[in-house]
């Protein structure tokens, strides 16, 4: 089983003067052209393997401005897909082991990330978590 690495970087001016968060943040992950769909969009589709570990983090664009990971719910967390927890080895990096019982190649898992601003305003965006053999 290996780690998958998901970016998420934000236009943290950008989400906070629009309260848009979808249109200003940009997605990548570190399964190159194995796996991944809409790299550098809100909704990145990352292709995992049963017992991959999940591991998210966030930058801000922005010199000064702070984003942190606040929390996930959704599908994916509700049904047990995923139950993302925050390292203790990485501050604001939150890791989950990707176990879809049942699930069968190419089906989907919705989660929300909820991401916090300067300590104060939060915003959320939707991406996927996809089965593959």
């Amino acid at each position: 089983m290996a780690d998958v690495n998901i970016l998420m970087m934000v236009d943290t001016e950008g989400a906070l003067a629009s309260g848009n968060l979808g249109a200003n943040i940009y997605l990548v992950d570190t399964n190159k052209h194995l796996g991944s769909n809409r790299e550098g969009q809100d909704e990145l589709i990352t292709n995992l393997h049963i017992g991959d570990t999940v591991v998210w983090s966030v930058a801000s664009i922005d010199p000064g401005q702070d984003v942190t990971i606040a929390g996930f719910e959704g599908v994916a967390v509700s049904d047990g897909i995923v139950a993302p927890v925050q390292s203790p080895l990485s501050a604001g990096v939150w890791e989950a082991k990707f176990n879809a019982p049942g699930g069968s190649t190419g089906q989907s898992y919705q989660y929300t990330a909820t991401l916090t601003f300067n300590g104060e305003k939060s915003l959320t965006f939707d991406p996927f978590l996809t089965v593959v053999d």
